[in-house]
């Protein structure tokens, strides 16, 4: 999910046309390559999954069970078998309609996207890290109370060329491809500079833009890759139109109706640009410019919070780090390193002029995704601070280790999760130099667990009062339940289905609702006797409406996004 390399020219650089397996759909084996067109535009003979509440048959693009998964690493859950969660995908591509226990609201109408790294070895190779694998997207279509479901490999060009040469062919996050000799190797480095061996493996997230795009994305800028979320083809790459160059972007840019927004880092001259692009063009424009105040480069922005006027940037202590990256095999931070004598520091820019309007000092902190933020207000109407929240680490660098997938799989029961806690970060707006940083509530409220969390869209960068996420009930290895949390009360609900591993609880509004919780929470479970099935939780209540079980077991995804039908 995380790369880092050195700012160059604008990256446009494709591969050529590769021959493909019998596996692939047949847009790939006419011979693949990808649109090079600024602005990607639907087709119109896509296949319409929408039906009617009715209960005859379903035709399926691809009626055939999956086949069996090959052979993967040894590894248990305690118990025997490895789990589900942790194996690759059992084949390219699947679809078709879910028996559903319960039942699904009729307001429910459109696809479910979740991303994730699917597929973590190639050939006999078997990947280390859980941030390595192959980007699988998951769609779950609800239409008229019922459920079509399937997945797709994303045909990036780092897939293709592995597939083709059996081999990894680009730098993922801890994977380096093996150089057969020095001029190689040295070969492979020039590569590295220009941004051509970095990976466009999109396994991270994936977003609907203003315009209807949607597009899976990961930290390189040429993993911005376009899929149709009916058919989940792989369309093309989002090739950016402007010349501000740079090879890496924030995996979670801020996406909304009206404007996209996201951090560049700058590794020569450190600090980061703030850039935003409109609705039906590939043109990001520079609101500002944020300089670090510390450390030998910028802070990991693996996503960042907003507000209603301010765009917040956060300077962590576990920086990019070059000479972790020219190495051939992965250091314990793999691309980064703590620089805890740095500092960290959060930067408060308007979204208007560019100004900073607050750069403070904080408390060492570690996070991969922040939750929200908002602006606090005194009794007159005037901002007095910035609330930040995120799934925080408490400043501990060993969750990126504990992530490997040796330790994932090799579960035996003890309790080996890191600690983590909702981090509250309050950013002072009258020039004092320091902020705060403290739980927001109690972190046994949700088993010192916390990270995968989502909010009602509509209170993006509004003060709020309900989040989901991903808890812990220890022991466990890996967050294990899905967690409502309640800001006001300070307490948290939490479901839990022993031995399974959920994926990020996502939250979908119902249209028309006045409570900031009217809707569901959808989410994916991976079985520890290796099955799955996707999951519908009242977003008031956290109580389960309802659940149809896939006819294999999912690995386990990452992140996701809601593509409204009408």
């Amino acid at each position: 999910m995380a790369f880092t390399s050195f700012p160059s020219i604008k990256n446009s650089i494709l591969m050529p046309t590769m021959a493909v397996s019998d596996g692939m759909s047949d847009n790939l084996r006419n011979g693949f390559s990808f649109r090079n067109s600024s602005i990607y535009k639907r087709q119109q003979n896509i296949k319409d999954l929408t039906i009617v509440n009715v209960a005859s048959p379903l035709p399926l693009s691809v009626p055939q069970p999956p086949s069996p998964p090959s052979k993967e690493p040894s590894g248990t859950t305690g118990g025997g078998q490895q789990h589900v969660a942790w194996t690759s995908i059992p084949q390219e591509r699947w679809e078709g309609e879910l028996h559903v226990q319960g039942q699904i609201p009729l307001w429910l109408n459109g696809i479910y996207l979740r991303n994730g790294p699917g597929m973590w070895h190639i050939g006999d190779y078997h990947f280390r890290h859980l941030f390595d694998g192959y980007a699988t997207v998951v769609k779950l279509h609800f239409t008229n109370g019922r459920l079509i479901a399937g997945h797709r490999q994303i045909e990036s060009e780092a897939y293709q060329a592995a597939k083709v040469n059996q081999k990894i062919c680009y730098r993922e996050f801890s994977e380096v491809p093996k150089a057969a000799n020095i001029l190689s190797y040295v070969g492979e480095l020039v590569n590295l500079f220009s941004g051509a061996s970095l990976t466009d493996n999109a396994n991270t997230g994936v977003v609907k833009l203003g315009d209807g795009r949607v597009v899976c994305l990961t930290e390189t800028q040429k993993g911005s890759i376009v899929i149709d979320p009916d058919t989940l083809d792989t369309i093309g790459k989002l090739e950016y139109s402007d010349s501000l160059g740079g090879l890496i972007h924030s995996a979670h840019p801020i996406v909304t109706d009206t404007e996209f927004l996201t951090l560049l880092p700058d590794l020569i001259k450190p600090g980061y640009l703030v850039v935003r692009m409109e609705p039906g063009t590939n043109e990001r424009r520079v609101i500002g410019r944020v300089d670090c105040r510390g450390g030998p480069a910028p802070g990991w922005v693996h996503s960042f919070p907003v507000t209603e006027h301010y765009v917040v940037v956060p300077e962590m202590p576990l920086r990019y780090c070059a000479q972790n990256l020219l190495k051939a095999e992965p250091t314990p931070l793999y691309k980064f390193q703590w620089h805890p004598d740095s500092k960290a520091f959060m930067h408060v820019m308007c979204k208007t002029s560019g100004n900073i309007v607050a750069s403070v000092e904080v408390p060492l902190f570690v996070t991969f995704h922040f939750i929200n933020a908002y602006e606090e207000e005194d009794k007159d109407g005037r901002v007095t601070a910035v609330i930040v929240d995120c799934c925080e680490h408490n400043a501990d660098t060993t969750i990126l280790d504990k992530l490997r997938l040796q330790n994932l799989r090799s579960f035996n029961g003890e309790d080996v999760l890191p600690d983590a806690r909702v981090g509250r970060f309050r950013i002072p707006l009258d020039g004092s130099p320091y902020g705060k940083l403290e739980a927001a509530l109690d972190p046994k409220e949700h088993g010192k667990g916390m990270d995968m969390c989502s909010i009602n869209p509509n209170y993006l960068g509004k003060k709020y009062r309900y989040a989901y996420a991903c808890g812990a009930q220890r022991p466990c290895n890996f967050p294990n339940t899905l967690t409502k949390l309640d800001f006001e009360l300070k307490r948290a609900t939490n479901w839990h289905d022993e031995g399974a591993v959920p994926s990020e609880p996502f939250f979908v509004a119902r249209p028309g609702a006045t409570e900031e919780d009217g809707g569901v929470v959808i989410s994916i479970i991976s079985e520890k006797n290796g099955g799955g099935y996707a999951l519908l939780l009242d977003g008031s209540t956290f109580q389960e409406i309802a659940r149809a079980k896939f006819p294999y077991g999912l690995p386990y995804g990452l992140h996701g996004c809601w593509v409204p039908k009408e």
